[in-house]
């Protein structure tokens, strides 16, 4: 909750610093571990992220499988790999806690696998607000 505020308040590097001590006392905590894959996308640091998963894999539990393969979905699919994003999607989507996101992030990945910005302009469409 701390690192959230601090992301509205817009310290960004605060608040990758406390998910990242969130997760050395705790690296199978899978919904800070997807906080911190999104927060290090946008700061455009994803490969870090790789040694976060490692710790989370040797440390997660059986009933924790969906949580780990959302987070590896999530970051197969930032890294350019929408097949293994995919196959990862696919083991957490009946997940009571992971599933909707995954369904919600599979369904993206096949519209947009390449995650290529789509987008018009005025002028392409034509359109006029008068």
């Amino acid at each position: 909750m701390y690192a959230n505020l601090m992301l509205v308040n817009n310290k960004h590097e605060d608040a990758i610093r406390t998910y990242s001590q969130l997760l050395d006392k705790d690296p199978d905590n899978f919904n800070t571990l997807s906080q911190l894959i999104e927060l290090l996308r946008r700061a455009g640091r994803i490969k870090q992220v790789a040694a976060f998963l490692e710790k989370a894999e040797a440390n997660c539990q059986r009933s924790n499988l969906a949580g780990l393969h959302f987070c590896k979905g999530l970051f197969a699919w930032h890294t350019g790999d929408p097949i293994q994003a995919l196959k990862d999607l696919n083991v957490a989507r009946f997940d009571n806690v992971y599933g909707q996101q995954a369904r919600i992030n599979m369904v993206s990945i096949y519209l947009n696998p390449a995650k290529e910005m789509i987008h018009s302009s005025i002028a392409d469409t034509g359109y006029s607000t008068t």
